[in-house]
């Protein structure tokens, strides 16, 4: 079982590539903002390296967002193309959810405008819906959950980044998700979409 994960969301390039369980190889970079031009390449250096046919691969595991309008579309992009040629199995899993993952967190992805998206997590499990808030909303947030872990995009609030092992968070989230039935219908996550309908109406 050859599974291959990948993040091109937000502030990193991750991927990685498992055989039967087991992480063969991965590449984790913050601050590159170049991952349309990167993931291709770096997905091949790391196929290539390990001799893995990408057509024999058995199951893909992405990001669907929420984050940057381009950066998702990037890894579901590939994925789609994977699926379009062979017969691989895509699962999705929340951007914000590979942040939180273990412990207890407050995941963010900057928004842009000071605003971020933000999730709560105790051991994976969501304590709050997946929302955008401005930086004081999130100030308030912060205070109904005082021991919680601040993790993601933390230099948008002037902190220091919280490295977290995105490749093994997809990995271990992916796995309780099923196979997509309809690839060709993979969107992304864009809750500032959602927020500006809520005001249409």
């Amino acid at each position: 079982m050859i599974t291959i994960v990948m993040d091109t969301s937000n502030q990193y390039l991750a991927c990685g590539i498992y055989q039967d369980g087991q992480l063969i190889d991965s590449y984790q970079k913050i601050g590159t903002k170049r991952q349309s031009e990167d993931a291709i390449p770096v997905l091949y250096d790391l196929t290539n390296k390990h001799d893995i046919d990408l057509l024999k691969v058995d199951e893909m595991i992405i990001t669907k967002g929420p984050g940057s309008y381009t950066g998702v579309r990037v890894a579901m992009t590939i994925a789609k193309t994977l699926a379009a040629i062979c017969p691989v199995k895509i699962k999705t899993v929340s951007s914000l959810a590979v942040y939180g993952y273990e412990g207890k967190k407050i995941a963010i992805i900057d928004a842009r405008s000071k605003k971020v998206f933000a999730c709560v997590y105790d051991d994976n499990k969501p304590l709050t819906e997946e929302k955008m808030y401005t930086f004081a909303e999130l100030e308030e947030l912060q205070k109904n959950y005082p021991d919680y872990t601040l993790v993601g995009e933390v230099r948008v609030l002037g902190l220091d980044n919280v490295e977290v092992d995105l490749v093994k968070a997809m990995y271990e989230l992916g796995h309780k998700e099923a196979p997509l039935d309809n690839v060709d219908l993979l969107v992304p996550t864009y809750i500032k979409d959602v927020e500006a309908k809520k005001k249409c109406y």
